[in-house]
């Protein structure tokens, strides 16, 4: 009877631990993911610019490597002014996924940073002074099932 018991505490306190465990990466990606929208989401738009449309962010595999999580952020733009002069103005500005690896050192393998990544525009085709502006960074966490 006592090891039935004990046997039954285990298993239990093992399903509790993985049940509480298994939500940690998509907490912590979804985290990441709101920082670094966040800093998109706060840049300036520059002079004669409106934003149409509301910030789209993304995580998941979504690069050309397999199995890691990426970070995708954009928003888009209407604007008078030149395609050269758009690319000028973001090209001062950069976003970064935060870095968790000073906070939990060395138990979660990969939760560094790419460091800053610059913020790019494209023209979208089509769309008369319309443009997209985005942040890719590829992402570190392996384990996050979004990104399987």
């Amino acid at each position: 009877m006592k090891r039935l018991f004990l046997f039954t505490v285990i298993i239990v306190i093992t399903g509790l631990l993985w049940v509480a465990g298994f939500p940690f990466p998509y907490l912590l990606n979804n985290y990441r993911l709101n920082s670094f929208a966040g800093q998109m989401n706060r840049m300036p738009l520059p002079p004669q610019t409106k934003r149409v449309g509301p910030l789209i962010k993304k995580f998941g595999n979504l690069g050309p490597c397999s199995k890691h999580g990426d970070y995708y952020v954009e928003f888009r733009i209407i604007t008078s002014l030149s395609y050269p002069r758009l690319k000028t103005f973001y090209k001062q500005y950069s976003v970064q996924v935060p870095e968790i690896d000073n906070v939990l050192l060395s138990l979660f393998r990969g939760l560094g940073t790419h460091g800053p990544q610059t913020v790019g525009i494209e023209k979208i085709e089509g769309a008369n002074n319309s443009s997209l502006v985005y942040a890719f960074d590829p992402g570190y966490w392996h384990n996050d099932f979004r990104c399987w």
